[in-house]
């Protein structure tokens, strides 16, 4: 009898605390609130070789990729707080350990806030330092920040996006954009 009773109260505030969490609209909203990201193309990958002309394998100190962005935010009446995660990815290249006995390398990327009129608002460079140490050829690192973004209406905050890329030479731009064009 008692379970007769218990079992009509579940339900009844079982639908009570489903009707306080967001419904489907706010859910859909919240997610168009927050900025896209992407990686810049041309600048997703590197290829950094020893000072010279020579452009081939044995000439590489370090290859890098960026990957695995994810943006999180939290929705303000006049911005949106955004959370960037990415990794970045190293490979040695067969020239570092002569080039830099101590096997270390300096990369720099970039964090760039878009407008909806594609307009760059902030663009910051960050540091990302490497050590290979013994046999390890390979390492990453997960980047974390966090941006702000002040808005001119509370509901435009989903035609921001965050750009990420590689600062790079332009060579190695060029060098990006030669190996695009042959895949």
């Amino acid at each position: 009898m008692l379970s007769r009773l218990l079992l009509p109260a579940a339900l009844a505030l079982g639908a009570v605390v489903a009707a306080c969490g967001p419904s489907q609209t706010e859910r859909v909203t919240a997610a168009q609130l927050c900025p896209k990201a992407l990686r810049v193309q041309d600048a997703a990958s590197l290829t950094r070789f020893k000072p010279g002309r020579g452009r081939d394998a044995t000439d590489t100190l370090v290859q890098a990729s960026l990957s695995d962005i994810a943006v999180t935010c939290g929705t303000r009446r006049e911005r949106v707080d955004v959370d960037i995660a990415f990794e970045v990815r190293v490979a040695e290249g067969p020239a570092l350990a002569k080039a830099t006995p101590d096997r270390k390398v300096a990369l720099e990327y970039f964090v760039a806030i878009i407008d909806p009129q594609h307009q760059i608002l902030t663009r910051r460079t960050f540091n990302a330092d490497f050590q290979f140490t013994g046999n390890r050829t390979k390492l990453q690192s997960k980047e974390e920040l966090s941006q702000r973004i002040p808005l001119s209406s509370p509901n435009t905050g989903g035609g921001y996006q965050i750009a990420v890329g590689f600062v790079m030479t332009p060579d190695e731009v060029e060098f990006n954009r030669r190996g695009t064009a042959r895949r």
